[in-house]
């Protein structure tokens, strides 16, 4: 019995591995081009660079809780498969639905389910539940959606620009702003997404849980109260960060702003975080105390016995292989479902397209008001990399009436990538936005378009702006829209196209807006029967 007890331990050990490098295979098979597209991509920009660090600490931390658990006798080995098998297929679906649609949030947020579906099925429920932080921790890789970092981030960019200008002010340096623009000296600033938006907050915030976590305070309040100072110190962390650049760039030129002080900036914004964080913690554990005494640890459950862990040696290599399967079918399926570019996107050239003169206007030498549709992380703008065409003309007709006209044009319409909406380009100028409603604009050739009313104003000067998106055949209205529309057609295999039709006109206030959107509806009417033909502005029927 002894003999027999001996020779085979070293046997099931070996046998034990069997499963996992096989289900590691399938994984590696499933993420590595996600993981090729994110470096080449979206984590290659300075928005979401926290991406690779919080991935490599994310699974740092996952081998760090797993020992843990081990230490303390509470990884548990209680399979089970249902439970697991569900959350794993749910994962797959999210992963093919966002590797085929260009959907981050789904792509890369599926390793989560999927993770978590092999520990439950492997280890149970209860051991998936104590491993919940590592996996939630994951989250903070994942690429926040442009639209939500759109909304979000703009009024956090305001914020803290209106804050680094009264620093500045307070401190008699030279300052005026204008929406995310700050003048320093002679020196104009674009206060960047990078510099104060929605990532550096998820990035601080993750930061601040995994502090918190490692720390293991036993107070829920404290945690709590912990976890909500984090938004207030990203905050003031970020109005350091621009502060520093903004006198980086005023004592040592532009030149210096922007090369290696500007990423080095970025080591000063984690850095204060860093310390705000370990400050405030200080502060409470003074205020409340440190509770004493550790979660008390549990013995490892034994009920299955040695039966049961035979039992399970020899069932996990089958349900290893089917794993595998699952994922490279999830894998063929993320690949067949791939849209491709409609053939109907190719308009011409919208500077021919669009004539110089048509109905009763005609175009003016030049424009009197060029408003950037995009800024970039460097304040340039960023038509040329959203568009494939944009054309700004100002018309005039013969009562002297003018409207300004924008065009953008974009070949591929995807989830990441994808029109901007003047209602979010336009505070980022500087703008208020006063009013926006919805309007059906009736054109010459009796179609009807869903479109958009906008009111505008900024240092005594309005804009009303009528403008209406087209994706495809489809005239959506707000980014939510736009989305579903392009996840829509990408399910159906297609990529479509998309084009920004905006007019606007100055006026003095919001009692001369109604007049200017019946005239603008009048420009655009006219404007749609002289480029019909092209189905460049309106789908074509």
């Amino acid at each position: 019995m002894t003999t027999t007890t001996t020779l085979c331990h070293p046997t099931g050990s070996r046998a034990a591995l069997v499963p996992w490098v096989v289900v590691c295979a399938g994984l590696l098979a499933l993420y590595l081009p996600s993981f090729h597209d994110l470096f080449n991509g979206a984590w290659g920009s300075e928005k979401n660079a926290h991406g690779p660090i919080v991935m490599a600490v994310s699974f740092a931390f996952l081998y760090y809780r797993v020992r843990q658990l081990r230490a303390e006798g509470l990884l548990e080995r209680r399979p089970q498969p249902l439970v697991g098998g569900v959350v794993f297929a749910f994962g797959l679906l999210c992963y093919a639905l966002g590797r085929s649609q260009g959907v981050l949030i789904l792509e890369v947020g599926s390793m989560v389910p999927v993770l978590g579906g092999i520990v439950a099925a492997g280890f149970g429920v209860r051991t998936w539940a104590r491993m919940g932080f590592a996996f939630f921790f994951m989250l903070f890789m994942v690429p926040l959606p442009p639209s939500i970092v759109d909304v979000v981030t703009l009024p956090m960019k305001i914020a803290v620009s209106y804050a680094a200008e009264h620093v500045l002010y307070w401190t008699g340096y030279p300052v005026a702003r204008s929406g995310v623009m700050l003048s320093v000296g002679q020196y104009q600033l674009l206060v960047a997404d990078a510099c104060a938006g929605l990532n550096s907050l998820f990035t601080l915030e993750a930061m601040g849980l995994l502090y918190m976590n490692l720390v293991r305070h036993q107070s829920a309040v404290r945690n709590a109260v912990l976890a909500a100072l984090i938004v207030p110190i990203s905050f003031a962390a970020n109005t350091i960060r621009i502060v520093c650049l903004a006198l980086i760039t005023y004592h040592l030129g532009d030149a210096a702003g922007q090369g290696f002080l500007h990423g080095f900036s970025g080591l000063v914004l984690f850095l204060s975080a860093l310390l705000l964080t370990v400050g405030v913690d200080s502060l409470l554990t003074r205020l409340v105390g440190t509770p004493h005494g550790a979660e008390p640890a549990g013995p490892v459950a034994r009920e299955a016995g040695a039966a049961g862990r035979q039992h399970m040696a020899a069932t996990s290599i089958a349900a290893s292989v089917a794993m595998l399967a699952a994922m490279l079918v999830a894998g063929a399926a993320a690949y067949g479902m791939t849209p491709t570019l409609s053939g109907s996107a190719d308009i011409g050239r919208l500077e021919q397209v669009v004539p110089e003169t048509f109905g009763d206007w005609t175009l003016m030498p030049s424009p009197t008001v060029q408003a950037y549709l995009s800024t970039g992380d460097d304040g340039a703008a960023t038509s040329d990399r959203l568009y494939d065409q944009v054309v700004m003309r100002t018309y005039v007709n013969a009562n002297g009436d003018q409207v300004m006209l924008a065009l953008a044009y974009a070949k591929e319409q995807r989830q990441e990538v994808k029109l901007h909406l003047p209602e979010v380009c336009y505070p980022a100028q500087g703008y208020a936005v006063t009013s926006l409603a919805p309007a059906v604009l009736r054109l010459a050739n009796g179609e009807q378009v869903p479109g958009m009313h906008m009111l505008a104003s900024s240092n005594g000067r309005s804009e009303a702006v009528t403008y209406w998106t087209r994706v495809g055949a489809g005239y959506p209205r707000g980014a939510l829209a736009t989305r579903m529309r392009i996840f829509r057609d990408g399910l159906a295999g297609k990529v479509d196209d998309g084009m920004l039709v905006r007019a606007s006109t100055v006026v003095r206030d919001g009692r001369e807006a109604a007049g200017a959107y019946a005239l603008q509806q009048e420009f655009l009417s006219q404007l749609v029967a002289a480029t019909g033909a092209s189905g460049a502005l309106v789908a074509r029927r």
